[in-house]
């Protein structure tokens, strides 16, 4: 796999800004959103350079994120996955050790009695 950078993702993100498709925003998912998803819910071996980019460009206007070198970014973009819950699924239970760790993009989640839902974008 080729390896990408960031004024490649940059050209990515301006052709969807000229194309009317920008950042994700609140409210119905956006083409954006739509295609963002779609690359992320891609196998990581089956992701092709422009997937890449387009998470790329997602993960970085995240703020969890924003502290992270560019390199660090762009090897994240080569294994995240994106995952959809149903109400009341336990993703891991006190004490466990987790072996990974979630960003909450839409819906609510409930630890240690608190309830958290995702920033704003």
């Amino acid at each position: 796999m080729r390896e990408f950078d960031l004024a490649a993702a940059r050209t990515v993100a301006g052709e969807l800004t000229r194309d009317g498709m920008g950042p994700p925003s609140r409210g119905a998912m956006t083409d954006w959103e739509g295609m963002w998803i779609r690359s992320l819910t891609k196998p990581p071996a089956c992701r092709s350079l422009q997937d890449l980019q387009v998470i790329y460009y997602g993960l970085s206007g995240l703020e969890a994120l924003q502290t992270l070198r560019d390199s660090s970014l762009r090897a994240l973009c080569k294994i995240v996955r994106y995952e959809k819950h149903l109400a009341n699924d336990v993703l891991y239970y006190t004490g466990e050790l987790s072996t990974c760790w979630y960003i909450l993009l839409s819906g609510s989640v409930f630890i240690d009695g608190s309830m958290f839902l995702p920033r704003s974008r």
